[in-house]
Parts: C-alpha cells; structure tokens; sequence
C-alpha cells in the first residue's frame, strides 16, 4: 500500500468510536469482509505501538454513503 501522509486514515479505535462501537466489533468486521475498505500498513517505519490497520476516510465516507449510515461521533 502506498501511504500518503496527506491523506486522512481512521484506526480501528476512531472507526469503532464513530459508531459508538467497540473496537473488537470493528475487528469483527474485517474478519467477515464486512466495513469500510482497511489498509495494513508494514511494521518497518512505524512507532512502537502505532495502529497498523488503517481506514482511509474517503473510502469510510464512501462505505457510509453506500449503506445509508450516519456516524454518530
């Protein structure tokens, strides 16, 4: 994946708080192939304890929109 710093992403704690859900619901998801498009991001060249599973927030608007939902947060 090519990451562009420019671009917003969402982890799995700021999607799940989104919808007033909890992060392992979001874990769920991605299990079963379900929600917003996620990225993993490569371990080299990231911070100790930094997310590696990313939500673009285009993509997560364009999940919402294509399934009539509103976040609530």
């Amino acid at each position: 994946m090519m990451h562009d710093d420019n671009v917003p992403y969402l982890t799995t704690e700021q999607l799940a708080d989104r919808y007033c859900l909890a992060p392992a619901t979001i874990k769920g998801w991605r299990r079963k192939d379900r929600g917003p498009r996620f990225y993993q991001v490569p371990r080299f060249g990231l911070e100790s304890g930094a997310a590696r599973t990313r939500y673009k927030l285009a993509d997560v608007l364009a999940w919402e929109e294509s399934n009539n939902i509103t976040p609530i947060n």
